[in-house]
């Protein structure tokens, strides 16, 4: 097993730090068992450290998870990584005065929040000087609140002494982490708490939508775009929907009269209802004249022909809403804050919830779509309203909500954002422990939704 670049991009805190280590090192550790209750501390003045040394050392301790039978692993919190390595050969000589053999220690050095930026060792000087002995250190330097290695490279476990790459690790198999990504005590089905849509089949949607890809649309779009009374009934609305975006077109926007007073609202004769309509919307009209043919022969029951359906949820797209494809090899949900109509291809969730979004766009929801929403006959997801009413959404406190929802935010400022990938692990790893993902069953997620 190695240690790559990612699995200490991970740990940020002291819960994220015990998973590394039983994760990647094979530690047993209890379940509920902290770092105190694993480590023997080593206090400052028993190390010896004084002044400059003993503040940039925060604390100093040795895993010891089996009572007496140290592991040979020593974790060192720094106030700051300028002047680390200076202290931590002050650290290796007072371990060094208390009957430790530094050089057969392997050292973990981390910032006060439990996040490594180094892994170090020590060759024997034979004179015990720590100030010559060489100090091999495998480093990584801060990016704001991430850490990458300035060279890339993979850490072997048997960098660590006295860890055994042939323990056994606790594993999992899908069917029991379908069990329990469905418990009730975790999640709960996102139809219990959020209504589902489909969106609006228009029969000729082409009809509607103005398009400019071809000579002909951008005629069109021109001519329509010319009308000043035309911007009445021009709205946007997000077709095919991305991973947090969607693109944006154009659509003539005329709600069934059933739903939306129009000037020939309540006409029963269409040439009358014509007339009307062409006084209001001179250019669009035309434009619809032209398709009256094929319009009329579409199966969609309307009042006019130039209407849309007559549909109950026009009013719950004009909400903020998650979208996604009905269909697609995955899910991939964007966030509409206010347009007012869908295509019938796309589902959308009426919500102003962004950590919704969050857990649907996480590698755990994926690995769950894949699993349960499969369609052999196009090996494709469905996303379909019966399906996704019964997806387990996990419950959230306000401060977890608020904690994802403002890590979308800054997705959505800017998706095409260089920190993206970055923000998306972080999400995942908060979606990891709302189910409350043991290593294993991560492990088991981490490889079957990676490329």
């Amino acid at each position: 097993m190695l240690i790559t670049r990612d699995d200490i991009q991970r740990i940020g805190d002291e819960e994220t730090l015990l998973h590394f280590l039983e994760e990647k090192l094979n530690l047993s550790i209890p379940a509920g068992l902290t770092l105190d209750d694993i480590a023997i501390n080593f206090p400052k003045f028993a190390l010896g450290l004084g002044g400059a040394v003993a503040n940039q050392v925060l604390d100093c301790q040795e895993l010891s998870v089996s009572p007496g039978e140290p592991a040979g692993i020593i974790l060192i919190r720094f106030d700051s990584e300028s002047g680390y390595a200076e202290a931590l050969r002050a650290v290796a000589k007072g371990l060094d005065g208390l009957g430790k053999n530094s050089v057969d220690l392997r050292f973990i050095c981390m910032n006060e929040h439990f996040r490594p930026f180094a892994f170090a060792y020590f060759s024997d000087s034979g004179l015990k000087d720590w100030q010559a002995a060489v100090l091999s250190i495998l480093t990584w330097t801060q990016d704001n609140t991430h850490i990458h290695t300035s060279v890339e490279h993979k850490l072997p476990t048997d960098f660590f002494p006295n860890m055994s790459t042939s323990q056994p690790v606790v594993s999992t198999s899908p069917k029991a982490l379908l069990a329990k990504l469905e418990s009730k005590k975790i999640a709960v089905p996102l139809g219990k708490n959020e209504n589902i849509y489909r969106g609006i089949s228009l029969g000729r949607k082409n009809a509607f939508v103005i398009d400019q890809a071809t000579n002909k649309g951008q005629a069109a779009y021109e001519r329509i775009f010319k009308d000043p009374k035309s911007a009445k009934i021009i709205k946007c609305f997000p077709d095919k929907p991305e991973k947090w975006r969607w693109e944006s077109r154009n659509i003539i926007y005329i709600p069934n009269s059933k739903n939306r007073q129009h000037p020939w609202s309540g006409i029963t004769r269409e040439l009358e209802a014509e007339q009307e309509f062409k006084k209001a919307y001179p250019a669009i009209s035309t434009r619809m004249k032209s398709r009256k043919k094929e319009l009329k022969a579409a199966k969609i029951k309307v009042e006019f022909y130039w209407e849309f359906p007559p549909r109950h949820i026009y009013e719950k797209l004009k909400q903020p809403k998650i979208i996604f494809s009905a269909n697609d090899t995955s899910m991939r949900a964007a966030y509409d804050p206010s347009c007012e109509f869908l295509y019938a291809a796309a589902v959308f969730i009426p919500t102003e919830d962004l950590s919704l979004i969050a857990i649907l766009n996480s590698k755990l929801f994926n690995w769950y779509a894949r699993k349960k929403f499969s369609n052999p006959k196009n090996k494709q997801l469905s996303f379909k309203k019966e399906n996704m009413e019964n997806a387990p959404i996990a419950r959230r406190t306000e401060e977890q909500k608020a904690e994802l929802s403002s890590l979308v935010q800054q997705i959505l400022k800017n998706p095409d954002s260089s920190k993206v990938p970055n923000i998306e692990r972080r999400i995942d790893e908060l979606v990891y422990k709302l189910y409350k993902l043991t290593p294993a069953e991560i492990a088991l997620i981490e490889e079957e939704t990676n490329p």
